[in-house]
């Protein structure tokens, strides 16, 4: 997957969950993207949604879990989803 790619996703998922992150969080989360920092957005991401045990959509969850497959990153966003029920 290539920068664009991510970054793409990444900005989509800010988007689809807008409703449930904080205006702080997004901005921080953007910040992170614009630096190129994906890792660190992504495992932010699920650590926000997780902490109050927010709802995601499957397509919302499979982008996530997509994402850390295609990065090679660590299953810490994998468990802190787990604190997510389906929407």
């Amino acid at each position: 997957m290539q920068f664009d790619e991510i970054t793409g996703v990444l900005r989509g998922l800010l988007i689809r969950l807008d409703d449930r992150l904080a205006l702080r969080d997004v901005t921080l989360l953007a910040e992170f993207i614009d630096a190129g920092e994906f890792g660190l957005a992504l495992e932010q991401i699920a650590d926000v949604l997780s902490a109050d045990a927010h709802a995601l959509t499957r397509d919302e969850r499979a982008d996530m879990l997509s994402l850390v497959s295609r990065m090679r990153m660590d299953d810490r966003v994998h468990r802190a989803l787990t604190s997510c029920p389906s929407r």
